[in-house]
């Protein structure tokens, strides 16, 4: 009996053993970690920047024939004008002196009219200044005796409100039924009309936006208009937004045209920037997020379609080095292969994370020494990540994709569009100039823009987000909504927007057939590129300094550009030349005749 109980006893304490062999086993597989040998790095430390607050007075300057924006407020939300008029190429002179706003003949007063926050002085300017033919446009008209001069009786506050309806609809749903507010998010200022025309109401059919025609024009907008940009710019304007993706929500670009125009039709010699290179109908990137094993290989069936076509395209890889929850090691020798034939195709390189966690947003920031190959994220579950950090997510996946390539990594889309509020400036601090990290319809706006600090509109970092317009994940599959994507590319291009797509190159099929026909649709009318190349051009564009002036009974236009530019087209409806084209190098300074 004692021999039999022993030899019970090597029997189990050999399973056990063999058990343990196989879970350490099982554990080391399930954990394995490609390393390339040789590499260690990056060596040197991601410092964060510190960026100061934005000042009204950085821009104040241009030529009497802008927009004026006169700020009652500087504690208010007025960088998302700056932001948006900078977007939709609309020149505006920022100030907080009312004389040096009512030199010219349209002029924003944002956010507030009131004997508070203006002079007497100021108060009276603006009422002479409407008197002796100008425009004025006001977004709270809360005090300082203007009533009759803005043709309205006062305003019924709300946050109930969520719709703007235009009363004279062009037939563009999206555009004519304009939803500016969700889930009591913003306080709308419903008004009421006496002598104002009414050309827009709300959902509770108070008057929206008037505008009273006397010698001059006064009109009304009862809705803080930038705050409700800043919310959407900074990704924290959910879930005002209809559809999150795949989809046209125009509600910030659809007010800020209407000022635009408003701007085009009233100024004596106005002017407008084109939004597009060479002018065309619209830009459209195509883009392809390789975070899938099998997408390494398929990614070169993506890119010829591209080449073919003379287009490049932008490929964001994951560089999935570890085993885990989500998948394989894909980021290999032979993923090495497929990128350094991605750049012989002409094709961009960016970044898409290390680990392609959900729980990105909510990683900490890092210490901005993560180096590779000791980094080392683990996805344990879909909602579950250990030792990541958003600084290594940055720092060694784009290490990685510049030191196993030729390529130069400058832009940057999070796995899953997982966005932390701490994500413009560590994109800056770590060499990323561009981001594609939110959906169109989240940011009320088909346009690119600049990024701000914190995601708080308050302090410019000097990135640009680029919103993704259309992905492949939704259903029906791609393949079958290429007629619903066309319309939302029509929408689009009626104002020069911008059409990003999203597709995960994880089979062909279909989503390669969308995409050679989406090229093919639009290629004769359309700038199609990558997005580095694009937000070059944009980032030009965002610092070239034009105006207009008049030089005895002409006028000439000035343009001087930091950064070199081609492409870029200015509209002058009312000029005897209608457009003009600059080519610029870097610090050209041009004088056109009008």
């Amino acid at each position: 009996m004692k021999r039999i109980a022993k030899r019970t006893y090597v029997l189990v304490l050999l399973c056990i053993v063999f058990l343990g062999l196989v879970a350490w086993t099982a554990w080391r597989v399930y954990t394995a970690t490609y390393v390339f040998k040789g590499l260690h790095g990056p060596v040197a430390a991601t410092v964060m920047p510190h960026i100061d607050a934005a000042q009204v007075d950085t821009f104040d300057q241009g030529s009497e024939q802008r927009i004026a924006v006169l700020i009652t407020d500087p504690d208010s939300d007025w960088l998302g004008w700056v932001r948006a008029f900078k977007a939709h190429g609309i020149p505006a002179r920022f100030t907080l002196d009312p004389a040096v706003a009512f030199r010219h003949h349209v002029v924003l007063v944002y956010p507030i009219v009131s004997g508070k926050a203006m002079s007497a002085n100021a108060l009276r300017g603006l009422a002479n200044h409407i008197h002796s033919g100008n425009v004025v446009l006001a977004f709270e008209l809360a005090g300082g005796g203007l009533n009759d001069v803005f043709g309205v009786s006062g305003y019924r506050p709300a946050k109930s409100r969520e719709e703007i309806r235009w009363m004279q609809p062009r037939g563009i749903p999206r555009e004519d039924v304009v939803r500016v507010n969700r889930e009591e998010k913003l306080w709308t200022l419903g008004y009421s009309a006496t002598s104002a025309t009414v050309l827009a109401r709300f959902d509770d059919d108070t008057a929206a936006l008037t505008c009273n025609q006397q010698v001059g024009m006064a009109c009304l907008m009862g809705l803080d208009a930038g705050r409700l940009i800043q919310m959407g710019m900074d990704g924290r304007a959910e879930p005002i937004n209809r559809q999150y993706v795949n989809g046209y929500e125009p509600g910030m670009d659809v007010l800020v045209r209407w000022i635009r125009d408003l701007y085009l039709a009233q100024e004596p010699m106005p002017w407008r920037v084109s939004t597009v290179p060479e002018d065309k109908a619209l830009a459209m990137l195509p883009t392809h997020d390789v975070d899938y094993g099998p997408s390494v290989r398929n990614s070169l069936a993506f890119a010829n379609v591209l080449k073919d076509r003379d287009v490049s395209g932008t490929f964001f890889f994951q560089t999935k080095y570890r085993r885990d929850y989500n998948d394989e090691v894909f980021f290999d020798p032979d993923a090495v292969k497929v990128m350094h034939n991605l750049v012989g195709m002409k094709m961009e390189l960016g970044s898409h994370t290390v680990a392609h966690s959900r729980q990105f947003e909510h990683m900490p920031l890092g210490t901005g020494h993560e180096q590779y190959p000791d980094y080392r994220p683990f996805v344990k579950a879909r909602g579950t990540v250990t030792d990541g950090t958003v600084l290594g997510e940055l720092r060694i996946s784009k290490y990685l994709i510049e030191s196993l390539s030729s390529a130069q990594v400058v832009s940057f889309r999070p796995g899953y569009l997982s966005y932390p509020f701490v994500l413009p400036e560590a994109l800056a601090a770590t060499g990323y100039r561009y981001s594609s990290s939110l959906t169109a319809n989240r940011t009320l706006t088909h346009l690119p823009y600049q990024m701000t600090v914190g995601r708080a509109g308050r302090a410019l970092a000097p990135v640009f987000e680029f919103p993704v317009t259309i992905e492949d994940e939704a259903q029906p599959p791609l393949g079958e909504r290429f007629d619903q994507a066309q319309e939302v590319m029509h929408d689009i291009a009626r104002n020069q927007g911008l059409a990003v797509l999203l597709n995960h190159p994880d089979i062909t099929g279909h989503k390669l057939e969308f995409e050679r026909r989406w090229i093919d649709a639009w290629r004769d009318r359309a700038w199609i590129g990558n997005l580095e190349s694009f937000g070059q051009w944009w980032v030009a564009r965002d610092q070239v300094d034009i105006n207009v002036v008049r030089v005895g009974k002409g006028w000439v236009l000035e343009a001087h550009s930091p950064l070199a530019i081609r492409g870029l087209v200015v509209h002058l409806p009312k000029a005897p030349r209608k457009k003009v084209r600059l080519d610029l190098a870097a610090g050209e300074t041009v004088r056109i005749a009008l």
